[in-house]
């Protein structure tokens, strides 16, 4: 947050790990510039699937409440103090004269809708792009390489429609360092720093003792950094190179000389220090700001953060399918593979989209492949042409596609396939799905969630990938009662009802209950989950395994979060035996410890995969398990390959530097407001507050017909979001006082404390 408000107007391309976060760094510079009136108009653009999350986020951690545009109205989140409608309709070509919008990337990418953005929006003053990697160029790295996808081809317009930029990623290089110089150039690279000379500094650096030619491509790249950013500070690098003030002086002197003498002229110790030198001045170390979990654990053991990091035990349970199982499951890995291989060249895309679907949903459940297939049986019937499943559930999980699919494109390419496909092969698989016994893999998650009782694990939360295999397992382990249930899901939340069926119940209740213990496992799908953190639960089982190992990161970021209560977290992974996604996780788990710890070399292996696993299903039959065995076998040659040491690794290049700036006290403090909303003289004429509880007040205020709830405790306003609103600046029912904003005579310093204190 320092570097991203210190450094106007803000340019940063922020890469935490999962769960550290990244939404949360953003979000105080949103509010600081909101609040502060240096950015007046703010685009915040996200994957749609996570648009409600930033909302969310927005609102309960800082108070802002802010529309999102879904391509028709736009829509804030409802809550007391909007007191009526909280949508809007809005023309297509003025949803952007709204001061603040969060608007879906993939939408605005199209070129009807970047049109109107790139050319009739007025110029932005900060502009947030999340899940940045999906801007990309196609085939990076290959040697016919593309140009760029649509969304970075409107990023690389709108930078210049914006003053501040800042880009939110995990994975900021999913197959190719290429796609971190694209990032970095979307926030200003000095010209120097051209793609080629990217790439050769990088592979230069990575040399164990560069040739001559080497170090002056190097250092003029260093000069053109200092020339940009300014000069490197003596005491950074003596850091860099461990040399003495005058060894570092003449390394520094050396680098700095347009002139290559000085450099030939080093000994052995001065040219590796003036190799570190460089390294750790890039444009890498001035754009990106990345945290990993292992550089928070080495905080906390430096005294320099007060939290511990959680340690992680992760669990593989390798399950067999029973015989009826193991011949159902080839059965519909021979229906994908003939159904896909037998479409023409113009129907593979479309085909291979919604088999791999159909395989996706077999990995997770049979449940979700039959529930799958009757929607499917039925459209067939009623040549429906409306969108027909959970399609928000289905968005491609392969992170490598050059572009990323919407609901619309999803469903279109859906109906497609419902053209070609044959009533009759689609009922004879229902018909053995239907007479399949419950999954084996139910009976492995009992056992699971009863070991981890004895090991005082009292909660856990189970994940899936969809809403089918869900309601399969709550149905099953409600009627087992051994479980106290909950679940969340695209539909919110839920809990048994004495009816026997289900009752639904807002996304604070339950965060509230199951903080309080009144649910033993909470049950959740993947696209419902995000912004759900429970420091509190130590124990997380995967039900399923996505294609996309980042997808189970992000499970497991809903416990391994800051203020985790257990010192160690179970996650206990179940895989069924037998599969190639299995086989490829069995290897990763060995050479890598997936999910234990993850190294940046290794990202775009693992972004890979989901491409690589898509490939291997749609497979024939006669070459599938040499198709598999090529694949595992790839995949942990890279592994150990990178292990080694080979491949770009952003991790290195950014170094851990172990530096903590100080903050200043805040000037007004939620305890400084509480004192005034409790002090009736101090409060705006005509405004009556009435005391309910510990810090919670009844508001009425000129113009508002009833009294809304409010209250200065942010935590409980974190439980109660959806009835209560927080009192403070950026909120529709916080007017200012006159005490806010001291007068003139009084000290630039003077705080709200100093005034009520007299």
């Amino acid at each position: 947050f320092e570097r991203l408000y210190a450094s106007r107007p803000s340019k940063l391309l922020i890469a935490d790990e999962v769960g550290l976060g990244k939404t949360i760094q953003a979000g105080m510079l949103l509010r600081q510039a909101w609040l502060a009136g240096s950015a007046k108009r703010i685009l915040i653009l996200a994957p749609k699937a996570v648009l409600g999350q930033w909302q969310i986020e927005l609102r309960e951690k800082f108070n802002l409440n802010w529309p999102i545009y879904d391509g028709r109205k736009l829509v804030w989140y409802p809550s007391p103090a909007l007191r009526g409608s909280h949508e809007r309709e809005v023309a297509r070509d003025a949803w952007h004269r709204e001061p603040v919008v969060i608007a879906s990337s993939h939408l605005m990418r199209r070129h009807d809708r970047a049109a109107a953005l790139l050319e009739e929006a007025e110029p932005w003053d900060l502009v947030v792009l999340d899940e940045a990697h999906h801007a990309r160029r196609r085939a990076a790295g290959a040697a016919r390489e593309g140009g760029p996808n649509a969304l970075l081809a409107m990023m690389r317009s709108l930078k210049e429609r914006t003053q501040g930029l800042v880009l939110l990623t995990a994975t900021p290089m999913q197959v190719h360092p290429i796609e971190l110089w694209d990032l970095l150039n979307l926030l200003g690279l000095p010209p120097e720093w051209t793609a080629d000379a990217f790439l050769r500094f990088f592979d230069d650096l990575e040399h164990p003792s560069p040739p001559p030619e080497a170090m002056e491509r190097m250092a003029a790249l260093f000069r053109a950094v200092e020339r940009d950013r300014g000069e490197l500070p003596a005491d950074t690098a003596r850091r860099l190179t461990g040399l003495s003030p005058l060894g570092t002086s003449k390394v520094l002197r050396a680098l700095r000389d347009p002139a290559g003498i000085p450099r030939r002229q080093l000994e052995t110790a001065e040219r590796r220090a003036a190799i570190a030198i460089m390294r750790g001045h890039t444009p890498i170390r001035h754009l990106v700001s990345r945290h990993t979990r292992e550089l928070l654990r080495r905080y906390f053991e430096a005294g320099m953060l007060s939290t511990p990091i959680a340690k992680r035990r992760v669990e593989d349970r390798f399950i067999d399918m029973t015989a009826t199982e193991r011949d159902l499951y080839e059965a519909v890995e021979d229906y994908i593979a003939s159904t896909y291989n037998q479409a023409s060249a113009g129907e593979r895309s479309a085909v291979g989209f919604v088999m791999t679907i159909y395989r996706r949903r077999l990995a997770s459940s049979f449940r979700a492949l039959r529930t799958t297939l009757e929607k499917h049986l039925d459209a067939i019937a009623a040549d429906d042409r409306a969108p027909l499943v959970g399609l928000d559930e289905d968005a491609p999980d392969d992170e490598t596609a050059e572009e990323i699919l919407d609901a619309e494109e999803i469903a279109e390419m859906e109906r497609q396939v419902l053209a070609d496909e044959e009533r009759a092969d689609i009922e004879h698989l229902l018909d053995r799905i239907r007479a399949c016994p419950p999954d084996t893999k139910l009976a492995a998650l009992k056992e699971t969630l009863a070991a981890l009782r004895e090991e005082d694990y009292e909660q856990a939360m189970v994940f899936t990938q969809y809403t089918d295999t869900m309601d399969f397992l709550r149905d099953a382990l409600r009627r087992e009662g051994e479980e106290r249930l909950m679940c969340f899901s695209g539909r919110g939340g839920e809990v048994p009802a004495a009816s026997g069926a289900w009752r639904g119940i807002g996304r604070d209740d339950v965060k509230r209950r199951f903080r309080h213990g009144e649910a033993d496992v909470l049950l959740c799908t993947d696209a419902a989950a995000e912004g759900l953190n429970f420091q509190f639960c130590g124990a997380l089982v995967n039900y399923d395994m996505p294609w996309n190992p980042m997808r189970v990161e992000q499970r497991i970021g809903r416990i391994d979060r800051l203020g985790q209560r257990h010192p160690v977290i179970r996650v206990v992974n179940l895989h069924y035996e037998g599969t190639v996604e299995t086989d490829v996780y069995r290897a990763l788990r060995s050479r890598i410890g997936l999910f234990e710890a993850v190294v940046g070399r290794l990202q775009p292996i693992l972004a890979r995969l989901p491409r690589a696993i898509s490939d291997a299903v749609l497979t024939g039959a006669e070459d599938r398990e040499a198709n598999r065995a090529n694949v595992v076998d790839a995949i942990d040659r890279e592994a150990h390959e990178a292990q080694s040491g080979g491949g770009f690794d952003i991790d290195a290049v950014l170094g851990d530097d172990l530096a903590m700036p100080a903050r200043p006290a805040p000037l007004v403090t939620m305890d400084d407001l509480d004192r005034v909303i409790s002090s009736p003289d101090l409060m705006p004429p005509g405004t009556d507050t009435q005391p309910l509880a510990h810090r919670e007040y009844g508001l009425l205020a000129p113009g508002m017909r009833e009294r809304l709830r409010v209250t200065t405790d942010p935590a409980y306003y974190e439980e109660h979001a959806e009835s209560v609103e927080l009192w403070s600046p950026g909120n529709p029912l916080f007017k200012a006082p006159e005490l806010l904003s001291p007068p003139e005579r009084l000290p630039p310093d003077t705080t709200l404390g100093d005034i009520l204190d007299g």
